[in-house]
Parts: structure tokens; C-alpha cells; sequence
């Protein structure tokens, strides 16, 4: 297949490569015609299309009709007894007839389209709450020729999992008059109506040792361990005919070979989700290549998504099609640090995962300074930031009417809820003290959390705190001539009143162990400093 030179968008706008495989489908011309009749800039759409089809028995498979701008289309020809399945054909189509275009849109060859879908797709993606979404889902029906079935939102749920162990999906559809103004985010994608950044498919490349089944729950948790974002489409722009079986053959059947093209590529799907390890080379074959990304975990996919691989088990949420914002890859990396601590007690400590600075022996100095602060100041309310596992600080909470407590490890908050949550107006969430909006408290507590963080998290912790609204900072510190610089999770003592921090004395000062102080300032002592910190 020859590829053109990359061509200049119209005006600036983004081209829309659209990628097409179409095994003996007389609906594939078709397709095209209203493809490009209903786009608003079809100059700006270039079509890559593999033609799997008997070029002297499918001619209505593969002649286009006049309308369709031939110099636009890509084409690529495979007998259907030498084609590999669907997998195989879409990343021929992407591999070799893209031609970098700065969107893809993946299609079925049985499709309608909207007036000035383009147009509106892309600003479908733009009011994604991402740069890297992508949008899916399985489009509302319509029967030839151009028969469409009323508009509703169709989102992607997990079904079940199927005899073979693999996880399929199905679509929920929502009133169409009550959908959201902007997309929604999803956890999966399906290869029948796929838009995104031509970037998305250069960073995880389409599968060719896949066959059919299994194709969308692989291409859903790769697009989302390398960071890649799925979105419910807000609007109908796209359509598909589903009763197509009886106009044309199936890839299987026509080809006596699919059994074991399957059943290699259900072992590499079950080896590529940890359900069981194969050491067969064709089933592994390039997985480096076409395996699971680094941004996010198998396992955070599996809890974003509702859904368990090696149990089978799909959650409450998963199924009804609820999932939360996405979350960002730079945020999961550094929560990823402090669950790592926790899960392995790097501190090494029995009584506590915070390590041996929480024991109750040694923050018995702490805890009688905060419960004399709270009863001299009137707080009523304390914002615990990076709580860690509240060892100690529950026993000099009790007066208070509101107790915030918040950290990034998911767990740990859960067993704090579990362990105190009983407790009256003790309230405890995930939250990062650097980035997140902050409950507002009358006072701060923020004890051996700073410690363990880069100088430059530091001053954007004491940024959040000072916005947050508190009257008081309550703060560890250690005496030391300079703030050295550290790596995320790692400890070393530090000084707030030393540079690069500089900030005032605190107007309250006890010892908290060897070497280490617990201040109290007045955040209207610190606002200005505060505000005007850098690094440099």
C-alpha cells in the first residue's frame, strides 16, 4: 500500500483519518458516500479502508459510488481467505494508511452519520475534561438505507464474563433527553465507533495478534494504563446496523484456520490480564509491544472499572455504567508512593504504619500540646493533613465538633473510617494537601507529613493551606541549618523558619522528641510570605 505525504489541514483545522476494515459488507460503500456526503469539511477526511473481499464475486462490497472522493480514500485489497480477522485489519489500516492525520476515527463498514458530524465530533472531544480522551460507545441502530433508530445515550457496561473467561460488554441507553452536557467518563472503548487523538493509537498500537473476541476489553485497559481517558459520547453523530448477518460472511466462516487464530488470542488476552501465564511464543508474541502501559496498574484499572479478571466479578457500579473522573497520571504516581509505604511498612513499625514518630509513646509531648491549643484557642474544628493512620491524634480530638482527616493513601482512609469514623463529627477522605481543595478548619495539623516531601510540594502545601480559609498551622520541625531537598517519600528533617522557606517563628513552640519541635503560627502571620515563596 502506497501512503501520500501528510497533508496540510484546511483553514488549520485537524484532518480526521478514519479507519475502516470491511469484510465482504456491501454496506461499505454506502458508508462512505454518507460519510463524506454529511461532513461539514469532508476536504479534511481521509479514509483508510482494507477491502477483504473476492474481487470477482464482492464487487458491491468494494466499488464506491461517484460521490465518494476517491483521492481521499486509502485503499488496501486482501483475498478474504488470506485476511487474519479484525484485529489484524485495523492495525494494517493504522499501521499503513495513516498518514498523520491529527485525529482517528475507527468505524464499523456499516455506518451512518449525522449532518456535519466532523464538526461536531470534534467538539464532542474538546468539552472532554481531558486532553487525552477518548471517546466510544455503541451507536444507536438503523436499518438500510437510511432508516435511524430515535436518538439515546448508549453507554458501555461490562456484561458478563463469557465461557472462555473474557470480559464482554454491553450498552445501557439513557433518556436522550436528559443527557449530560458534556461527556461523561466510561472505562471502555469498543472497535465500532472509536475517536481520539491520532496520538492515542502511535502510543498503543492496535493489537494485530488478536482475533475478535476480547479485542475491546484489550484495547480499553491498554488506552487506560498508558493513560488514555474513555469518555461516553453526550450527543448521537453516528450510527450502526446490527442485522447484518444474513448480507454477507463472517470472517470464520470463511476461513477454516479461525479456531486456533482464536484460541491463541483468548490465551494472550487471559495471559495479559494475570489470569493465567503462558509461555507459548505465538501467544506472547510482541506483547512488549502490545501490552499493558506504565502511566497506571492493571489493578487500578480493575478498581476504576468496577471489575476483577482473575475472580470474574464485576461490581454494582460497574455494571449500571457509574465511574469517577478519571485520575491524573502524575497524582496516581504520587499516591502510588505513600500506598507502597503503607502495604509494605517500609517504616518498619508494629503498632503503626505511620512509623515509630505516631506511636502514642512518642507523641505523647504532641498530643498534650494539641489538646491544650485546641482548649486555649476555641478550636472547634481541626483539618488532620496527611493523618496517616490517626494512631494517636483521636485521643485529643474528642472536643472537637468537626475532625477532618485527610491523605492519599485509599486504604488507610478506608480503615480509619472503619476505626473512628463511628466517632461524632470524625470525618475522613482521600485527598492530596498539596493539590486538592481543603475542608475548611479553624486550625491545621500537619505533623512528620512535610518531611517526606520535595521542597517544592512543600510550598505548594503551604500555598493550600493558606487558601483553605484555617486560622492556625500546626507544624513539626527539626533543628536544622538548611532544607535539603529530597525525593517524594523519602524523609529528612527539615526547618520551615530556615531557607528557602523563611518563615517567621512560631508564636507556640514545644519539643516533639529528639531534635524536633511542634509550632503553631497564625496563618495571617505566614499569608504574605507564604504567597510570595520561590525556589530560586
Amino acid at each position: 500500500m502506497k501512503i501520500p505525504a501528510p497533508l496540510v489541514g484546511d483553514g488549520g483545522r485537524p484532518r480526521i483519518f478514519v479507519s475502516m476494515a470491511s469484510y465482504r459488507d456491501p454496506e461499505g460503500p454506502p458508508t462512505l458516500a454518507d460519510m463524506y456526503a454529511k461532513a461539514r469539511f469532508p476536504e479534511r477526511i481521509f479514509t483508510g479502508v482494507l477491502w477483504q473481499v473476492d474481487a470477482e464475486h464482492d464487487r458491491d462490497c468494494y466499488e464506491l459510488p461517484d460521490a465518494v472522493p476517491v483521492a481521499q480514500v486509502r485503499s488496501g485489497f486482501v483475498h478474504p481467505q488470506d485476511s487474519l480477522g479484525a484485529c489484524w485489519a485495523r492495525h494494517s489500516i493504522l499501521s499503513e494508511l495513516r498518514a498523520g492525520e491529527e485525529f482517528v476515527l475507527q468505524i464499523d463498514s456499516h455506518m451512518r452519520f449525522v449532518e456535519d458530524w466532523d464538526e461536531k465530533l470534534l467538539a464532542m472531544w474538546a468539552r472532554c475534561r481531558s486532553p487525552r480522551a477518548v471517546l466510544s460507545s455503541y451507536p444507536v441502530a438503523y436499518s438500510p438505507p437510511h432508516q435511524l433508530a430515535a436518538k439515546a445515550i448508549t453507554i458501555l457496561c461490562p456484561k458478563g464474563f463469557n465461557h472462555r473467561g473474557i470480559l464482554t460488554f454491553e450498552a445501557r441507553s439513557e433518556n436522550y433527553e436528559l443527557r449530560q452536557e458534556q461527556p461523561m467518563p466510561n472505562a471502555f472503548v469498543c472497535g465500532g465507533f472509536l475517536f481520539a487523538p491520532g496520538a492515542a493509537f502511535d502510543q498503543v498500537p492496535y493489537d494485530p495478534y488478536l482475533y475478535f473476541h476480547g479485542e475491546e476489553i484489550s484495547l480499553s485497559a491498554r488506552l487506560w494504563t498508558h493513560g488514555w481517558d474513555p469518555y461516553t459520547p453526550d450527543d448521537v453523530l453516528i450510527y450502526h446496523y446490527y442485522g447484518r448477518a444474513e448480507l454477507r460472511p463472517r470472517h470464520w466462516a470463511d476461513n477454516p484456520d479461525w479456531g486456533g487464530l482464536d484460541q491463541r488470542s483468548l490465551s494472550r488476552l487471559r495471559h495479559l490480564f494475570g489470569m493465567e501465564v503462558s509461555n507459548d511464543p505465538k501467544v506472547i508474541e510482541e506483547l512488549d509491544r502490545f501490552g499493558l502501559g506504565s502511566i497506571r496498574t492493571l489493578a487500578e484499572y480493575e478498581k476504576f472499572a468496577d471489575v476483577a479478571f482473575a475472580a470474574q466479578r464485576i461490581g454494582r457500579r460497574g455494571a449500571s455504567g457509574h465511574f469517577p473522573p478519571h485520575p491524573d497520571p502524575q497524582r496516581r504516581a504520587k499516591a502510588r508512593v505513600f500506598e507502597n509505604i503503607y502495604a509494605q511498612n517500609t517504616w518498619g513499625c508494629s503498632e503503626t504504619s505511620s512509623g515509630p514518630g505516631a506511636t502514642r509513646g512518642a507523641t505523647r509531648a504532641a498530643g498534650l500540646f494539641l489538646r491544650q491549643f485546641i482548649a486555649d484557642k476555641g478550636i472547634h474544628s481541626l483539618l488532620d493533613a496527611g493523618c496517616g493512620d490517626v494512631n494517636w491524634a483521636w485521643e485529643s480530638t474528642q472536643a472537637l465538633t468537626y475532625y477532618f482527616g485527610i491523605d492519599l493513601v485509599a486504604d488507610m482512609i478506608d480503615n480509619n473510617q472503619t476505626l473512628h469514623g463511628w466517632r461524632k463529627g470524625h470525618f475522613f477522605s482521600v485527598a492530596d494537601i498539596c493539590r486538592d481543595p481543603l475542608p475548611r478548619a479553624e486550625a491545621i495539623l500537619c505533623r512528620h507529613v512535610l518531611t517526606h516531601q520535595p521542597n517544592e510540594e512543600i510550598v505548594a502545601a503551604l500555598r493550600n493551606f493558606v487558601a483553605s480559609g484555617a486560622v492556625w498551622l500546626i507544624c513539626n520541625g527539626y533543628e536544622v541549618a538548611d532544607n535539603a531537598d529530597t525525593q517524594l517519600g523519602f524523609w529528612r528533617p527539615i526547618d520551615l523558619t530556615r531557607h528557602p522557606f523563611a518563615l517567621p517563628e512560631p508564636e507556640m513552640k514545644v519539643r516533639d522528641g529528639a531534635g524536633a519541635w511542634l509550632g503553631a503560627w497564625s496563618i495571617e502571620a505566614i499569608r504574605e510570605r507564604v504567597n510570595s515563596l520561590t525556589l530560586s
